[in-house]
């Protein structure tokens, strides 16, 4: 910028901020230029430089490109030029001020007037209408009617006839003439030269200078009262507002803003319009979670966009990286408010824009690759088919099932509009489907602790009874018998096990992930425990063949004969255990070595089933070698008794 003493006409800061801020982040201008801070100014004289400047942006930027006059005066700000140039060449022709800036756009007007512009023929334009809103929360329609009649105005009743019917009857409205909308019912419409910013409803936020077409967005959303609402790029606040009268303060609406400038003047508009059931929040509406606002149930989506659609438009061609941008970021917004929120009924995506890649594209891109199960509402029926202007065929049904508002035919500013709805039978399938997943792995679990502790009842009942069944059977059978069920049992749990390994590895592959390190360390502890069981009972049972040993009767008449006996019993008894210390080693040792097998062929992870097999097989060896020597250990009393019954009968 230059450095000046002689300060540059405030009206020309003014009006080169606005054009910038339309040119590089769209809106409206009326929104900008109608500011709380500006509301005292002369209005009307920076409303017809920005337009003017917004009119021949075209050729100006032709100027700057053929004199060079932005590189070669670099300190020059190029918004605050164009409009110093609009007012001498295309507005009064003359500057006012001897501002830097000011000379040094007078210091090339003969270099501008030597090149030729190419003179466009312009089509007469179609004047819109001025829609008044009326601000239900502070006055009612009726009342806003009797106000209006009271200054002159007088009211027409609206046609009750087609659509075509209504937008003759509004473009034959004279200068004191008004009607009510034939859609929104709390908006009336004037002559298009009615001017409302000095009058005192306006000043007391009674009355709000809305669009129509920014205003079908609520119209169509149309939330019943005590349901909560969401606007997710809220300001200035014209919607939300319209959305707190509409829903008549019953209920909640979530406004979010992320820029802090625009915020405030969310605000402000809010506490002003006595707004009450609206709460602002000022931070971004793509970092809002799942899980903070499970209540919301409709949505109202306008994004940032190009604004082409706007009457004051710069925007006439945009680049294909800005357009992209856009788009990206205005799929982000609508992605994120179809899957956000779990009990959300409706959206509302709509854009001042006349790019089809804004509109039809980004609806038809989202609904398609949504997770969530959203249809596309056909607007032609909500609005019983009393609208003229609709999306594109070239986005399938999708696309004309949206709505356009066009300045030329509809006598609004140009908008698009698209209504989503969520399935109801297919909302939160996913969902459900995760929690049942959830519920089926705990109930798996539950149901294996379960099984292993039955089973492990099941094995000592079962050992209980082979340890009391009557021995009828002789040693060395027993000891035939025990070692053929060995080597059986040997021989049919190694084949087995390789089958069962080869199997259940192959079914629990998939289950592995779910087998948790407490379910492993209650199978090994488990594991343990027979042998140790098995070891106590044979402690138990040594103790009580240590007193039956002892208590052998004798006679007093043979006493010499029953004491050689006694002692031979003796010898043969000490002979006998050492025998069966050694098998019964033996037989550790026989245990020790299928214990290594079955724990190298069996993976911790195998099904419990697996391992109950190994429990049980190793439950009964250890029982065998008990039994065995339980009889062994009994069968010499009851032959002492049978000799010593004989002597002593002779």
């Amino acid at each position: 910028m230059f450095e000046h003493s002689i300060k540059v006409p405030r009206h020309f800061k003014i009006s080169a901020n606005i054009v910038k801020k339309v040119a590089t982040e769209g809106g409206s201008v009326k929104n900008l230029l109608y500011d709380s801070k500006l509301r005292f100014f002369r209005t009307n004289v920076i409303y017809a430089l920005i337009t003017e400047t917004i009119k021949h942006s075209d050729d100006i930027d032709k100027l700057f490109e053929v004199t060079g006059i932005l590189t070669k005066e670099p300190r020059l700000d190029p918004w605050l030029a164009k409009v110093i140039t609009t007012e001498l060449l295309f507005g009064k022709k003359e500057l006012p001020g001897h501002s830097k800036p000011e000379k040094t756009i007078i210091g090339y007007k003969e270099q501008f007037d030597s090149v030729p512009l190419q003179q466009v023929e312009v089509k007469p334009e179609v004047r819109r209408p001025r829609y008044v809103r009326i601000n239900t929360n502070l006055l009612t329609t009726s009342d806003a009617i009797g106000a209006f009649q009271d200054e002159g105005y007088k009211f027409i009743r609206c046609t009750s006839g087609s659509y075509d019917d209504y937008l003759k009857q509004i473009q034959g409205l004279t200068e004191y003439d008004f009607t009510q909308d034939y859609h929104v019912k709390t908006m009336f419409v004037f002559h298009p030269n009615t001017k409302f910013h000095d009058h005192d409803l306006y000043l007391e936020n009674k009355i709000i200078l809305q669009d129509k077409a920014t205003a079908l967005p609520v119209h169509l959303l149309a939330p019943p009262q005590g349901s909560v609402v969401l606007d997710m790029c809220a300001a200035p606040g014209m919607k939300t507002t319209q959305l707190a009268a509409f829903m008549r303060n019953q209920g909640k609406i979530y406004a979010v803003e992320r820029n802090e400038e625009r915020y405030n003047t969310l605000c402000d508009f809010v506490n002003k319009t006595d707004s009450k059931c609206v709460t602002t929040m000022h931070r971004d509406s793509l970092d809002i979670k799942r899980g903070e606002y499970d209540d919301v149930e409709y949505i109202i989506l306008d994004p940032s966009c190009s604004g082409s659609g706007m009457q004051l438009c710069i925007h006439k061609y945009v680049e294909d990286v800005r357009l992209a941008r856009l788009t990206s970021l205005q799929e982000k917004f609508l992605k994120h408010a179809m899957n956000a929120f779990p009990k959300a009924k409706r959206i509302v995506y709509s854009t001042c824009s006349l790019f089809p890649e804004e509109n039809e594209r980004v609806i038809s891109n989202v609904v398609k690759l949504s997770r969530a199960k959203w249809k596309v509402l056909n607007v032609k029926d909500l609005l019983k088919g009393n609208w003229n202007n609709f999306g594109s065929g070239m986005y399938g049904e999708i696309g004309t099932r949206c709505l356009y508002a066009k300045p030329d035919s509809d006598l609004t500013t140009g908008f698009f509009l698209a209504v989503l709805e969520r399935d109801p039978k297919q909302s939160e399938k996913t969902d459900n489907t995760d929690v049942k997943d959830d519920s089926q792995l705990q109930g798996t679990l539950k149901d294996r602790k379960k099984s292993t502790n039955n089973d492990s009842n099941l094995q000592q009942d079962e050992a209980e009874c082979n340890s009391s069944e009557p021995l009828t059977t002789s040693k060395h059978r027993r000891k035939k018998t025990s070692s053929d069920d060995d080597a059986q049992g040997q021989t049919k749990s190694k084949s087995e096990y390789v089958s069962e390994e080869m199997s259940s590895k192959k079914k629990n592959k998939k289950r592995t992930a779910a087998v948790s390190k407490e379910d492993l360390e209650c199978l090994e502890t488990e594991s343990k425990d027979p042998v140790e069981n098995v070891e106590s009972k044979k402690s138990k049972k040594k103790k009580r063949d240590k007193p039956e040993d002892s208590e052998i009767p004798i006679n007093d008449n043979n006493a010499s004969v029953s004491i050689e006996k006694q002692e031979d019993v003796n010898d043969s008894k000490k002979k006998k255990k050492k025998n069966k210390r050694k098998e019964f080693s033996d037989a550790d040792d026989k245990d020790s070595r299928m214990d290594k097998d079955v724990n190298n062929s069996i993976d911790l992870t195998d099904t419990t089933e697996d391992a109950i097999y190994a429990k049980k097989k190793k439950k009964s060896k250890h029982s065998k070698n008990a039994d065995i020597q339980q009889n062994d250990m009994s069968d010499e009393p009851v032959k002492k008794k049978k000799k010593k019954h004989s002597h002593v009968k002779d």
